[in-house]
């Protein structure tokens, strides 16, 4: 496979429009840069062209794949979304029918008092521009919402392209939240207020029980792939 070649054997990466449309081939030389799965690496627009093309300018005499985020996605995008886009549009919208900002705790005070703060600007968003109502429920045993909600969260993910649901997809699962994650991409949330938003829980855990050293680091790491996934759909 070229691109996961262990040793760098190209001089120059370029791109190329695909007979006039909006869609960009990138070329190792003059070699035709292609997916794990053999499939073209053909991408929707300019700006993710010139991430894939940099990402490859800057490999050293060996490929690392952990440095080329961007590639990575993009070639998710092609071989593992687009064969099942159906299946994965239904697993995104399902985690509106499950969603993280809409299951509360009872106590403590502080905790509850800190999750009603900060998700129910989010709660009132959906309601308001998603068209989608959510019930709120103390504890975490699964209480269906709204037919109709669910039904809005399907046209919101629908209207996706491939590139942009592999990125809503690394977002919903990183966070837990359909309503969140939409709010990023809508440019209602920043990505550190959505951060903050995720991470309530687990925050408030750290304050009260201490800082857990391999957490952290499955924190940081998960942190810089859910600000990736945003970023990489704004490329899309």
């Amino acid at each position: 496979m070229v691109e996961w070649a262990r040793k760098r054997f190209w001089e120059t990466v370029s791109t190329v429009c695909v007979d006039g449309a909006s869609l960009y081939k990138v070329y190792l030389d003059k070699r035709l840069l292609n997916t794990p799965n053999k499939k073209p690496l053909i991408l929707p627009t300019k700006e993710m062209a010139n991430h894939v093309v940099f990402e490859w300018e800057s490999q050293g005499d060996k490929v690392d794949p952990l440095t080329m985020p961007y590639t990575r996605s993009a070639n998710s995008s092609i071989d593992k979304v687009a064969p099942q886009i159906d299946e994965i549009r239904k697993l995104v919208t399902d985690y509106g029918d499950s969603d993280l900002i809409c299951y509360r705790a009872d106590k403590p005070k502080e905790l509850v008092r800190r999750q009603e703060k900060i998700w129910s600007n989010l709660v009132l968003w959906s309601a308001s521009n998603l068209n989608a109502p959510l019930n709120i429920f103390e504890g975490v045993v699964y209480a269906p919402q709204p037919s109709q909600s669910i039904l809005e969260f399907e046209k919101q993910v629908s209207n996706l392209n491939t590139f942009q649901l592999c990125a809503l997809y690394d977002l919903v699962t990183i966070s837990g939240s359909l309503v969140l994650s939409l709010a990023v991409i809508k440019n209602f949330l920043s990505l550190d207020n959505a951060w903050s938003a995720c991470q309530v829980d687990e925050d408030w855990q750290q304050e009260n029980w201490g800082i857990d050293e391999v957490e952290s680091v499955r924190t940081l790491n998960r942190k810089t792939a859910f600000f990736h996934a945003a970023s990489f759909y704004k490329v899309s």
